[in-house]
């Protein structure tokens, strides 16, 4: 597992060098940088896309955000206010969409994903997690100095953590969750953020790579097979093992099913929401970067060797699904009608579900 973590640390150091305005001194930092123009968006670096509606909204390295009205078909690049990398999005509405990445960036656009605006970042939320922390430790929380200290250390060079993924369940509420147990969660539609790191059982600030919902069911993606289930009643998530020791890179929720995806090409669902969970043979040995449900309760998932496989309606078995070209995959969305695009280190490619 040690191996796993470092490999994972290692690709965020990679993939958070920072950017240059030239010589030497020049540095802007990224959350103040406009994202430049990409020349090449069909083969352009991605990390993320979600569905507005008709539309496809795709983000990616160095503040990229492209939109397509032609599921996928062709590609035009909107204004991001970042350079900071993006790693998630998505839009509960087809109209109110938000998108993360490092830097602890949240980005909102009100316009199905044709403008964004800067809403919340990591600077913000190392002082915010700071006096939050202070406060609750002074007024004799017991547990809030370990906290106080894991924030300290994680923000003593900066806004380092990044924001891996982005759920809201509607226009107003929703949550961000990342790196070192970081999670923040809103209520009135991003205008304001507050810590839910404390209300999660993970005292060892494990990360959390992945959030989805559905309803009332809320779950969250992490390491060592863990996920986070939400518990209506406490206003805590609680943990839940799988029985699976690796990370898990995506999940996706039902009213019927919770189904996580990771390394080696490893499944694992829950029919009972997320009481009890059992492994899928995928036929896919490569990690698994993204999974989503289709309406007819099967489920596809992307793996970063570029295939895409799709379920049976009982979750017992998987086959290939057919792509244009093959691309290191790390997200894919669906769009009224079956269409689906997947996104990657090599632009954006369509799938056909026939």
């Amino acid at each position: 597992m040690a191996a796993v973590r470092n490999l994972f640390l290692m690709f965020l150091l990679v993939s958070c060098l920072p950017a240059f305005a030239g010589q030497a001194g020049d540095f802007l930092d990224p959350l103040d940088r406009p994202a430049s123009a990409v020349s090449n968006l069909a083969g352009a670096h991605l990390n993320a896309v979600a569905a507005a509606g008709e539309r496809l909204v795709a983000v990616g390295a160095r503040g990229l955000i492209m939109v397509s009205d032609d599921a996928g078909a062709t590609w035009r690049q909107v204004d991001s206010p970042v350079s900071s990398d993006l790693l998630g999005v998505h839009f509960p509405t087809p109209q109110q969409g938000w998108a993360v990445g490092h830097e602890g960036v949240v980005l909102h656009s009100a316009d199905q994903g044709h403008s964004w605006v800067k809403q919340y970042d990591g600077r913000q939320a190392a002082k915010q997690l700071v006096e939050h922390f202070t406060k609750l430790a002074e007024g004799g929380d017991q547990t809030a100095q370990a906290y106080l200290d894991g924030v300290k250390l994680n923000y003593k060079d900066g806004p380092e953590q990044a924001l891996m993924d982005v759920w809201f369940a509607d226009d107003q509420r929703g949550f961000v969750a990342g790196t070192f147990g970081t999670l923040l969660a809103t209520e009135d539609g991003g205008k304001t953020w507050v810590s839910w790191m404390e209300r999660v059982d993970n005292p060892e600030f494990l990360h959390y790579l992945a959030i989805a919902g559905s309803g009332e069911q809320v779950f969250i993606a992490s390491e060592r097979g863990i996920v986070f289930r939400l518990n209506k009643d406490s206003g805590r998530f609680d943990l839940v093992e799988t029985g699976y020791t690796g990370s898990f890179f995506g999940i996706e929720v039902t009213p019927g099913a919770v189904v996580a995806a990771g390394l080696r090409g490893t499944a694992y669902k829950s029919l009972d929401q997320g009481v009890s969970w059992s492994s899928m043979e995928t036929g896919v040995k490569v990690a698994l970067s993204d999974v989503q449900a289709l309406p007819d309760g099967r489920f596809l998932m992307a793996s970063v060797d570029g295939r895409v496989i799709i379920s049976d309606a009982k979750l017992e078995g998987f086959q290939v699904v057919a792509t244009s070209r093959p691309g290191r995959f790390s997200s894919l969305a669906l769009l009224p009608g079956g269409k689906v695009t997947t996104v990657g280190y090599s632009g954006a490619r369509q799938v056909s579900l026939r």
